[in-house]
């Protein structure tokens, strides 16, 4: 019989989420939210297909009440209900830019992508985990890409996620990177964790942390959204430390009349979020991008990259 091309994958493997974060210039920095889907051709190359979301420190216009859009979930059910807004452009249903391009397999365990724009990134294939998932870490690229990962398994891109329910089951997601860069200032690696032990359920479509601090400025507001049956793997990030709420709404922390129990108005940390599935379609974990970009001064537009996954 003819071979069958899924053998040619990285471990059988075609359909990959990754999270990005670059640039070249000394001063602004972007980030990259893409899917991939990897068609063999024969043992060492193929053919690639990806959407891709960028948001770039130098590009935006307005505030942050233009570039964080409301993804119509709340925390309503929790114990404060409050907005979940995702960066412009990823809001639900909204699609990313198609790109295509090729793939080429190298004898090192690399994987180069070629764009048909001509631009290229190189990957390093992995397999650090003991779950059915190949991990991919950037190598090199012609395009100033800093710090990438993605993760690939043989679960279609479209396809129905994770609940709400099935997120909260999966224990504090330990192996995990951020990069991230605040504008005209050096970029910054944070030591990170998920811990969804600490969420209660809000609704089937949303998680809130559990704030059980007397005073709001002592808190930390975080809130994941999302419909599997409408979204599919995608999900929406907000988080926001209760003082920088309290200071947003004209109080300075500690304040005990601090009445700003949810994220402020401008939205806190805003993410994109893709979940990563293994083989078998089993939630393990996610790759983000953030884009929170209210204005060109340090703070005021972050960007990052990041993947939280089981250990």
């Amino acid at each position: 019989g003819l071979p069958d091309p899924t053998a040619w994958l990285p471990d059988g493997r075609g359909f990959y989420v990754l999270s990005m974060m670059g640039g070249g210039s000394d001063t602004t920095r972007w980030s990259i939210l893409r899917t991939l889907e990897l068609t063999a051709v024969d043992p060492t190359q193929g053919t690639v297909q990806s959407e891709s979301w960028a948001w770039y420190q130098d590009r935006f216009t307005g505030d942050a009440t233009d570039t964080k859009v409301e993804t119509g979930y709340t925390t309503a059910g929790g114990p404060y209900t409050g907005t979940i807004k995702t960066p412009l452009d990823f809001q639900p249903g909204n699609p990313g830019t198609a790109l295509t391009g090729t793939y080429l397999r190298g004898e090192d365990g690399s994987l180069t992508i070629t764009w048909s724009s001509g631009k290229w990134d190189r990957w390093t294939l992995s397999t650090p985990v003991d779950y059915p998932v190949t991990m991919l870490t950037l190598h090199s690229s012609s395009y100033e890409a800093r710090h990438a990962w993605g993760f690939g398994s043989r679960s279609p891109i479209d396809m129905e996620g994770a609940s709400m329910e099935q997120i909260r089951a999966a224990g504090d997601l330990t192996f995990a990177d951020l990069w991230g860069n605040n504008y005209d200032a050096d970029d910054y690696q944070n030591d990170t964790h998920f811990p969804l032990p600490s969420y209660l359920a809000c609704s089937s479509q949303a998680i809130m942390v559990e704030e059980p601090q007397e005073l709001v400025c002592d808190r930390w507001h975080s809130y994941v959204a999302g419909d599997p049956t409408v979204d599919g793997r995608r999900n929406y990030w907000n988080h926001q430390l209760g003082q920088v709420g309290c200071y947003e709404s004209g109080h300075t922390c500690p304040d005990a009349t601090c009445d700003q129990t949810t994220i402020s108005e401008l939205g806190g940390h805003t993410l994109a979020m893709f979940q990563v599935l293994d083989d078998d379609g089993v939630f393990r974990g996610f790759v983000a991008t953030e884009a929170s970009l209210h204005g060109r001064y340090t703070g005021g537009a972050i960007v990052a990259a990041s993947y939280w996954m089981q250990p």
